[in-house]
């Protein structure tokens, strides 16, 4: 992986399973941008916010029911409804740090019985993320983490196949896999490390350089980082 030209911004997302850890570490890497002056945008999917996002939300707690084509056109069409942003911030050289992306909707629509090809072409007009930090965890560990589910994260058979298409996805070169069921602070501190090699010597946007030796970091033998 090649650091990116410093003449635009750069799109970081985060993937994985439900209960990996995704908001929680795409929250922690804004906080570390903040304090280091970088100009950032942060986005979390599904939006809500926007009557498209209030109709997955109604579908997620059964309020409303739609067949997979059209959940998954609505999936995409959220992200689309914010695709002007997205697109000026990267003119503008800001980070965009976004919890799940276009990725999931291949993912997901997949384990729901969708052809990948379709759904790809759905996603094909927005922003390809630069960097797609995957975290990964056993959809054991996501069922013992998380009790509180919506219709699509409470099947353990979907989210064995949405787990099995994530790892089919991450052999792509823009895909860093982290091993998500270690703390929170050493699966943050690894990003951190990450991301100093790819980019910090072209845009130098961290304040202090992350030692490749640090004793609080134990990688394991064979983990990606």
């Amino acid at each position: 992986m090649s650091a990116l030209s410093s003449n635009r911004g750069v799109l970081i997302s985060f993937e994985g399973i439900d209960a990996s850890g995704k908001n929680t570490q795409s929250r922690l890497l804004c906080d570390s941008l903040r304090k280091s002056g970088v100009a950032f945008e942060f986005l979390s999917f599904p939006e809500y916010s926007t009557p498209i996002g209030q109709e997955i939300r109604n579908y997620l707690i059964r309020r409303h029911e739609y067949n997979p084509e059209t959940m998954h056109l609505l999936y995409s069409a959220n992200r689309y409804e914010f695709k002007p942003s997205i697109d000026r911030w990267i003119s503008e050289k800001k980070f965009v740090i976004l919890n799940r992306y276009c990725e999931s909707n291949i993912a997901y629509g997949v384990a729901d019985g969708l052809p990948r090809l379709w759904l790809e072409q759905l996603e094909s007009r927005m922003p390809q993320s630069d960097y797609v930090f995957y975290l990964r965890i056993t959809p054991e560990l996501s069922l013992i983490r998380k009790a509180s589910r919506d219709r699509l994260e409470a099947d353990p058979k979907f989210l064995s196949r949405v787990s099995q298409m994530y790892d089919a996805m991450a052999s792509s070169t823009r895909w860093i896999t982290m091993n998500a069921e270690r703390d929170v602070e050493i699966i943050h501190y690894e990003i951190m490390k990450t991301l100093t090699a790819l980019l910090d010597g072209e845009r130098k946007i961290f304040g202090i350089k992350l030692a490749s030796n640090d004793p609080k970091i134990a990688v394991k033998e064979g983990e990606t980082t």
